[in-house]
């Protein structure tokens, strides 16, 4: 008999993944899980280059499997061949986090119990340094079961082996972070066009009974294909199938509201269908900033601040659909921006600073902050909180300089702002905030001349930048009317309303994240 003090066997973790011509991000990813891995199994349905020898190489158990069109078929291949006694899903070009790599371990070994599943947070990086990276909780970490099976040929799913077993849904710890790659538009329209040969099969398969994650598959490809109209009605009819209330009708929501953004005589549906949306939703937090976003478009700042405020003080995240990352921080800098417009400077500045209470490593709610004391005149402020950023020492000394010369500049005092912002410059700061002040004190001085080379590289860093796009048009616009002669210097001048928040006035736009539907573990 076993002695009572003796431990029970460490399980056995095994890392599953299905690949196909991955052999650029392959090693990276299986470099992510050596250290915990008690076995990793990788399925290869075809690859043509050298990426079944760099799984064999780096110590995966290579299986080689026909591609049928179907990502169940192939993860449960995976599945057979699996020893392990938990398995954790990848994909290629995911990793995990290495600083969660150990806790995640651990609890598999302590913690995890075989009546359950987890869920894992999946990462993947913004499209630019404005923007908020995202994530969504999916179903990534489960225990080996003869009867856990995958179903369906994209957009696969466990779930309803899971649910038939009677294993109940947890989370776990650790973070799995995609590649850049994710979010290429070449990457994403290959995907795309993969994904509706899927969808239309698995249709064929279904009759008229299309389950609403099929129709999201649709909906996304067409979006990512730039198709809207055929992506509106494949989200429409996703709304329509879904279970009322359900992660997948506000996940054809968020997608549908998508499809209206950029086209002007389709607003009044945009915002029609974001009521309705709300109506299902009430606190939904993307809902109430997207819904914010588009009262504040049409000059409703007062309804806008609403909005906004409700999201702050009451928003709720679906975790299984993407969502921004710093979503309550992109709420709190919405509502303060929405406060600065109506000239409450002083509530702005309280909500920027009970949200830097509450997350007081955010870098974008600091740079808000320092932009608040500098149209206020807070010298003193402004320098404190560029302490704080997040940079080096040399950039942190060039910036103090930017910001002592923003706040000159914000007072109009424009020659000693020119000589801070100038000498930060030539220090070599390229910084937006440089680049804005910079432009802002010359154009202001009439030195147009000199500002178009600041903008253009301004630009090079922020080229969504819409306060900067509104400059640069004023200057091309003003050299195109001189028809390249010479004027007199007070004719040059442009106006610059240094009062105006640095988001050019108005607030950001929160995107309605609809990153492609791929199944639980990201196929």
């Amino acid at each position: 008999m076993q002695d009572s003090t003796e431990k029970s066997p460490r399980p056995r973790l095994s890392v599953a993944m299905i690949v196909r011509n991955e052999q650029e991000v392959l090693a990276a990813s299986l470099d992510s899980v050596r250290a915990i891995a008690d076995e990793i199994v990788v399925v290869d349905t075809g690859s043509t280059g050298r990426g079944s020898s760099t799984a064999a190489s780096l110590g995966a158990t290579l299986v080689k499997a026909d591609w049928d069109d179907d990502f169940s078929a192939a993860r449960n291949c995976c599945l057979r061949h699996v020893t392990g006694d938990w398995v954790l899903w990848l994909d290629a070009g995911e990793k995990l986090d290495p600083e969660l790599a150990e806790e995640f371990r651990r609890f598999v070994d302590e913690q995890a119990t075989t009546s359950r599943a987890y869920m894992v947070v999946v990462q993947q990086p913004a499209t630019d340094r404005d923007a908020s990276a995202e994530q969504i909780a999916q179903l990534r970490l489960m225990p080996t079961h003869p009867e856990i099976r995958f179903e369906g040929r994209v957009a696969e799913t466990a779930l309803p082996s899971i649910e038939t077993l009677g294993l109940t849904i947890d989370a776990a710890p650790g973070l799995i972070c995609c590649h850049a790659r994710r979010n290429d538009p070449q990457r994403k329209a290959d995907r795309a066009r993969r994904n509706l040969g899927l969808v239309a099969a698995a249709m064929a398969e279904c009759g008229e009974s299309v389950p609403a994650r099929l129709r999201l598959v649709e909906a996304d490809a067409h979006a990512d294909l730039h198709a809207r109209d055929d992506a509106r009605r494949a989200y429409e009819a996703a709304i329509e199938v879904a279970e009322h209330g359900s992660t997948e009708m506000l996940e054809a929501y968020y997608g549908l509201l998508a499809t209206y953004d950029g086209e002007g005589a389709l607003a009044a549906d945009q915002v029609t269908t974001c009521v309705e949306a709300l109506e299902i939703y009430p606190l939904d937090a993307q809902l109430l900033l997207a819904m914010g976003h588009y009262l504040q478009a049409r000059d409703r700042v007062d309804l806008a601040a609403r909005s906004f405020d409700v999201a702050v003080q009451h928003g709720q995240v679906d975790l299984e659909i993407w969502h921004l990352v710093e979503l309550a921080e992109t709420a709190a800098i919405c509502l303060a921006l929405a406060q600065q417009l109506q000239g409450q400077h002083d509530e702005a500045r309280a909500v920027l600073e009970l949200c830097l209470e509450q997350f007081p490593d955010s870098a974008r709610v600091m740079r808000h902050l320092i932009d608040l004391h500098i149209v206020a005149g807070r010298s003193d402020e402004a320098v404190d909180m560029v302490e704080r950023l997040p940079i080096r020492p040399q950039q942190r000394a060039s910036l103090v300089g930017a910001v002592r010369g923003a706040c000159e500049a914000a007072a109009g005092r424009w020659t000693p702002a020119l000589g801070y912002l100038q000498s930060a410059y030539v220090e070599g700061c390229r910084d937006p905030l440089c680049f804005r002040w910079l432009a802002v004190t010359l154009l202001s001085n009439g030195q147009i001349d000199a500002a178009e080379p600041v903008l253009l590289e301004w630009e090079r860093v922020e080229p969504a930048n819409r306060e900067l796009q509104t400059y640069l048009a004023a200057v091309r616009q003003q050299r195109d009317s001189a028809g390249n002669t010479q004027q007199p210097t007070d004719d040059r001048h442009l106006r610059v309303d240094t009062g105006v928040p640095v988001a050019g006035g108005i607030a950001p736009q929160v995107p309605i994240i609809t990153a492609p539907t791929s199944g639980e573990v990201g196929a």
